[in-house]
């Protein structure tokens, strides 16, 4: 870490310096996961591909439509599932909500300025075995009819 880099982790954030060289420098020399890796690559990919192919041929609205169409939440009934529930729990900070508070959350990404952090939100809690399902379904097969 550069010093330049720890200078604005000290002063702008106010962070101590002994947290800095405890906690951080020493995290920042650790390896990551091939999983985590993998995670990561697979994310940053497939994000692109699907904006490139539902903000070219519809919007972002039809995009988190069909992102919440394939846990079977829809607008009109707002009921959350068990696939939904589950993978709105790997969230930090959804962890410990109740369905009530989950379903307000699922209400107000709906708003235009919320859909396309909403899509990212959910296509970042997918795993990438559900993102290429989810491209299977509804981009590749929808390609072919």
């Amino acid at each position: 870490m550069n010093n330049e880099t720890l200078d604005i982790l000290m002063y702008k954030y106010r962070i101590p310096y002994y947290v800095i060289h405890k906690h951080v420098i020493p995290y920042t020399y650790l390896p990551q996961s091939k999983i985590l890796l993998h995670n990561i690559r697979n994310y940053k990919q497939d994000i692109n591909l699907i904006e490139d192919i539902y903000l070219t041929q519809y919007n972002e609205f039809i995009m988190l439509v069909d992102l919440l169409g394939f846990y079977n939440y829809y607008m009109n009934t707002k009921n959350i599932n068990e696939r939904l529930h589950a993978l709105l729990k790997r969230h930090i900070m959804l962890k410990n909500k109740d369905v009530i508070e989950l379903n307000q959350i699922m209400i107000s990404c709906i708003k235009p300025s919320m859909r396309k952090r909403s899509v990212k939100l959910i296509w970042g809690l997918m795993m990438p075995d559900e993102r290429n399902i989810f491209i299977n379904d509804y981009i590749l097969n929808a390609m072919t009819i």
